[in-house]
């Protein structure tokens, strides 16, 4: 799952100077998002991806179509339920239009304020946007997240096969998945309180049930997709025996 910041926008001045803001909030926040410069509705259609959270700062008027922002929030909100959308726009008056169309956006900008506190309000809505991206990784159980220095980092959990700790780093914890093997900072013990479907094998072990081939109860060995496997401990045999 990416983050992605689409900003549209027909004046040029107007997006040059919107756009500087989110570079820089980006840069000194070091964020890991990815942005959209759009001038156009249909611009804006070819680059939207519904497989990404994003964050949409919308004008409301495009190239005379003083709805033409409010017609694509309506678009993003039902193709991407958990979008934060901004409006920045002259038009303050079509506010309850957003509501009577169950919108939600997260602010309203106008363009009528002092360039100071639209970057301001820019600059705040980038993070409040960053930090429900962040929850919702770890929130979400079909979603396994994890942090690496200051980025956040998903995967499907569908995908993921077992994560792991070695004694030669302690303190990092060894993830193998279908599309990637890597190591990250952790520990096991919060991982099996906040994933239910992941469970402990043995002391250095959690695995995925749900990617489980078989198990031989005689040589306590689970078998895994991939050609994975793991050794259960003894204590934990018994359980494992039950689930498989």
């Amino acid at each position: 799952m990416m983050f992605s910041i689409y900003l549209l926008e027909d004046d040029e001045q107007q997006r040059a100077y919107y756009r500087e803001i989110i570079d820089n909030s980006i840069m000194i926040n070091n964020y890991t998002i990815e942005v959209a410069e759009l001038n156009d509705v249909e611009s804006f259609y070819n680059a939207f991806s519904k497989e990404q959270f994003g964050l949409f700062f919308l004008d409301m008027e495009i190239n005379g179509d003083i709805k033409a922002g409010v017609k694509i929030a309506e678009f993003v909100r039902n193709s991407m339920p958990d979008a934060k959308i901004v409006f920045v726009t002259t038009h303050e008056e079509l506010a309850f239009l957003t509501l009577e169309r169950k919108i939600s956006p997260l602010d309203y900008i106008l363009k009528d304020n002092d360039k100071e506190e639209i970057g301001n309000k820019i600059s705040k809505d980038i993070s409040l946007s960053q930090e429900y991206y962040r929850n919702s990784i770890y929130e979400k159980e079909n979603i396994f997240g994890y942090k690496i220095g200051s980025k956040y980092f998903s995967i499907p959990m569908k995908e993921l096969i077992r994560v792991y700790t070695e004694k030669e780093s302690p303190g990092r914890v060894h993830l193998e998945s279908d599309s990637r093997e890597m190591s990250f900072p952790g520990n096991l013990n919060s991982l099996e309180d906040k994933y239910n479907n992941l469970i402990r094998v043995d002391k250095s072990s959690l695995v995925n049930i749900d990617r489980v081939s078989s198990y031989d109860v005689h040589k306590r060995i689970l078998y895994l997709d991939n050609d994975y496997q793991c050794d259960v401990s003894y204590r934990k045999s018994a359980k494992v025996s039950r689930l498989f």
